[in-house]
């Protein structure tokens, strides 16, 4: 979109174009927003390579907002004597900060720098990859924590996804603990309601048990969406679930989040609906696809003003086709 391109055409990212939410450690901050229209390139580098010339650049723009205090600052804030944002915990910025390289080596054969650094400190994408999965084995629910020692469904997808990609870049065998943490999401994390969500999306701390409040249609999309990378069969059956969500007007379907996760910065009808959309595409769900895609495109063409989170989706949604995404991270020769 040409949102996307005026953000990112530059050496660095036009942070005056970046949506600033209330709260930034919420679902709307800058490295998701960053992450997931990173992802978007991906799939469509991993379509057509020819593309690399003009998205390549746009990638080291993101990897270096990825990289920038504006991405982290919510760690510090948050914490009465400050920790570095990668020693421990902040899956929320780590997972993503490490999927992210991950797609990176596997598109150009190398990271976008030798070593991370933040905050003045570095560190390597295979150290930081196994400094993840040390604290997975570590944990009493077999996730790393996001914050207050609280692990959450949507993070951790990204922990299984940077595994498997570790381990196809370099051969090793990290992802062979990712059964452990799918063993909480499906033991614990299912709220087996007749309504709403599909998944309580975090823990309690320190704990495997679920945080029977913590639910919501947008983030449960967000998790089936990612986790449709990992364990496709299972998605598609809790998809079959989650669709009692999705409202049907004529040719249009799109998601209502309710007012709660509006003023929680959580999510948004539009949000959530691009996220179904991405999730529609990726399982071969032509019909649904196009009626979220009716409700999204009108809003697209504005940029989705309100944040460049939801321009990302669509643009992920429109690169997307049955299965891409799990090719993207197990490897384009897996059936």
């Amino acid at each position: 979109s040409s949102r996307v391109e005026q953000v990112f055409s530059g050496a660095d990212v036009d942070w005056s174009k970046i949506y600033t939410a209330k709260e930034d450690s919420k679902a709307l901050g800058i490295r998701y927003q960053l992450a997931y229209v990173a992802l978007a390139h991906f799939i469509a580098l991993k379509a057509n390579p020819s593309l690399a010339d003009t998205l390549r650049p746009q990638l080291d723009a993101i990897y270096r907002g990825l990289i920038d205090k504006r991405s982290w600052k919510y760690w510090h804030a948050e914490q009465k004597t400050p920790t570095w944002p990668l020693l421990r915990g902040n899956l929320t910025y780590a997972g993503r900060l490490t999927s992210f390289i991950g797609f990176y080596i596997d598109a150009f054969g190398e990271p976008p720098a030798e070593q991370i650094i933040v905050d003045d400190r570095t560190i390597s994408y295979k150290e930081l990859s196994q400094n993840l999965w040390d604290q997975a084995a570590k944990s009493p629910n077999c996730g790393v924590s996001c914050f207050n020692n609280v692990s959450m469904v949507q993070c951790n997808a990204h922990l299984l996804i940077n595994n498997l990609l570790h381990d196809r870049l370099f051969n090793t065998k990290l992802s062979t603990t990712n059964a452990n943490w799918l063993s909480t999401l499906e033991n614990n994390l299912l709220s087996n309601a007749d309504s709403g969500s599909v998944f309580y999306f975090a823990t309690l701390p320190n704990l495997s048990d679920a945080n029977t409040d913590r639910r919501a249609i947008g983030t449960d999309i967000w998790i089936l969406f990612l986790m449709s990378g990992i364990v496709p069969d299972r998605v598609t059956t809790w998809f079959e679930s989650w669709q009692r969500n999705i409202i049907f007007k004529g040719d249009l379907a799109y998601i209502s989040v309710g007012d709660n996760e509006i003023t929680a910065g959580s999510s948004s009808d539009e949000h959530a609906t691009a996220w179904a959309y991405c999730l529609a595409k990726e399982l071969g769900q032509a019909d649904l696809a196009e009626k979220l895609r009716c409700f999204l495109a009108p809003k697209a063409k504005s940029g989705f003003e309100a944040d460049l989170f939801t321009s990302g989706l669509f643009l992920l949604g429109e690169s997307l086709k049955k299965g891409a995404f799990y090719k993207l991270i197990h490897g384009s020769d897996v059936q």
